[in-house]
């Protein structure tokens, strides 16, 4: 009976036991893909548009490691080191020293390894040649026939002869001296100080200057002076226009703006009976005061 138990009702330890299962692994090539990151203008305040930039510290083919300082920037505030997030080649800079950038746009292009710095260039040109074309054409011709309508009147104006008397006083665009009555007098008389030559000390123009000038008969050339008379004086030179910097934008702008600021005015009535009556009170008696001192 056990043996009959034994054989077909209990099974053994061998046939409770699963067929081991051998898994074959199979290994595949690792392909390691290089990554060329572009390097952004960054938002280094929260007004900021567009930056400056003001130099390169590396330069093109340069090993950078993480925290490295690249290119310097400008913004409306102040000027700031701006560093990389990642190790590689500085393979291309698409915006040179001195070229304005708007937040978020590609300034320059970073390669993994030195492999991959040509496709990064290959990257970076067409990416700067694709804005081009927006800005290429322009309108030549009227450029050319403006030269011609300015050229018409410079030449008119350079045979009229401009006659102006010189004076000591006045001479390198000098302060004029003249005596007050001798202005008044130039005054009534609608006589040009700068054109009379003062006799007085130190070329000091009096009241018989303004009579003789005036009695010579040059005041009506004074009245309808020439066309081609320079409204600044010989020697005097003038200023010349530069561009704004970055902050120098930014004030400008923020001052255009305050003008848009609108302007409140509150008003108030205030009753000063008791303090007029307060003020005439201790202005008594100071006088008293002050008249008994003077005993």
């Amino acid at each position: 009976m056990a043996h009959l138990l034994h054989t077909s009702f209990v099974p053994s330890s061998s046939s409770l036991r699963r067929p081991a299962v051998t898994h074959r692994k199979t290994t595949s090539p690792l392909v390691v893909r290089a990554k060329i990151r572009e390097i952004f203008m960054p938002a280094l305040s929260s007004t900021m548009t567009e930056g400056k930039i003001v130099s390169w510290t590396k330069s093109e083919g340069d090993k950078l490691s993480k925290g490295d300082s690249v290119v310097v920037v400008e913004s409306d505030k102040a000027d700031m080191d701006v560093e990389t997030f990642y190790d590689g080649y500085l393979a291309a800079i698409v915006v040179e020293e001195g070229g304005v950038a708007a937040v978020g746009s590609p300034i320059a292009f970073l390669a993994e390894t030195e492999d991959e710095i040509p496709q990064a260039k290959s990257k970076a040109s067409s990416s700067s040649s694709a804005p081009a074309p927006a800005s290429a054409p322009a309108p030549s011709p009227p450029v050319e026939s403006q030269p011609e309508k300015v050229a018409a009147p410079v030449a008119a104006a350079v045979p009229a002869p401009v006659v102006v008397s010189s004076h000591p006083a006045s001479e390198g665009g000098k302060r004029i001296v003249a005596s007050p009555y001798a202005k008044k007098l130039a005054k009534d008389l609608k006589v040009e100080l700068g054109r009379i030559v003062g006799t007085g000390p130190m070329g000091r123009i009096v009241a018989k200057d303004v009579e003789a000038f005036a009695a010579s008969g040059n005041v009506a050339a004074v009245e309808s002076p020439a066309p081609g008379k320079s409204a600044t004086p010989a020697g005097v030179q003038l200023g010349s226009v530069v561009p704004f910097t970055t902050m120098q934008s930014a004030v400008s702008r923020n001052m255009v703006e305050s003008l848009a600021v609108p302007t409140f005015r509150v008003g108030y009535t205030i009753t000063t009976d008791a303090l007029d009556a307060l003020y005439k009170k201790v202005s008594f008696e100071c006088a008293i005061k002050f008249g008994c001192a003077m005993r």
